[in-house]
């Protein structure tokens, strides 16, 4: 998981402890992610039986438009 991903993982396990959907889909707005999408990040963050940044990270990268390694190799 690289740097951004683990950020927005960590952004996302705290607004969903606050449970601020609106601030949950405005995050996700930043980060140039679809509202079909986003329903179903959501979808599947709520159905964790514990919602932490490793968990949530794993799901952002399922559905990400790039699964581009941390490291890019010459």
């Amino acid at each position: 998981m690289n740097t951004l991903v683990e950020y927005e993982a960590s952004k996302l396990v705290d607004l969903f402890g606050k449970a601020d959907n609106l601030a949950m889909h405005l995050f996700m707005d930043n980060m140039s992610m679809p509202v079909d999408v986003q329903d179903r990040l959501i979808s599947e963050i709520s159905a964790l039986s514990q919602i932490n940044q490793q968990s949530v990270g794993e799901i952002i990268e399922h559905h990400g438009q790039s699964l581009m390694s941390e490291r890019l190799r010459w």
